[in-house]
């Protein structure tokens, strides 16, 4: 009987932990995706939707409805070596979010911290998302600046609905934080 119940146990224990391994695979890519990578970065594909095409890559949760009404996307500075790369790259960061949503605020600070020997300045803030049918859905925004080396610099700028952000804030944050210069 002793042993009917152990081997139960460990039955348990290795369908669980299956099961949470599965639940928490993660792929490793590189972006971008052709040609020189820049930086390397972790996703839950179970979960998210990966999409880098023309130098832009793009993250989606899985599903539909108000919880997966967020999108993340990162670009890299067309020119890197021009005087003026961090300004055109930051003025096209706010020309995406203005173009989608209306009434922008944005918090008075940034946030400044390095993860994995990145640098990211992060601005934070919410703005309306104007529905075909003149309703407005809140929406809360980010746009961060990532220096991954001597050279590069990218941009992240994601936007989500709150119930978006609320579902998937933690496996977001995961992903951001899993970022590392591809070399």
């Amino acid at each position: 009987m002793k042993k009917s119940i152990l081997i139960t146990i460990i039955a348990v224990f290795t369908i669980s932990f299956a099961f949470a391994q599965k639940s928490v695979t993660n792929t490793t890519y590189s972006f971008p995706s052709k040609g020189d990578a820049i930086i390397k970065y972790s996703v839950p594909t179970a979960n998210w939707n990966v999409t880098d095409e023309n130098n832009l890559l793009s993250l989606t949760p899985k599903g539909s409805g108000e919880t997966s009404r967020l999108i993340t996307m990162i670009w890299a500075s067309e020119n890197p070596y021009a005087e003026d790369a961090m300004t055109v790259i930051v003025n096209d960061a706010f020309d995406v979010i203005e173009t989608l949503l209306t009434d922008l605020t944005w918090q008075e600070n940034m946030n400044t911290f390095e993860n994995n020997g990145i640098s990211f300045t992060a601005l934070d803030g919410f703005g309306y998302y104007v529905n075909e049918d003149g309703s407005r859905d809140r929406m809360s925004a980010s746009i961060m600046i990532l220096i991954p080396d001597e050279i590069n610099i990218l941009t992240l700028l994601f936007f989500a609905t709150d119930q978006a952000y609320d579902k998937w804030e933690k496996e977001l944050l995961d992903i951001i934080l899993s970022i590392t210069p591809a070399k």
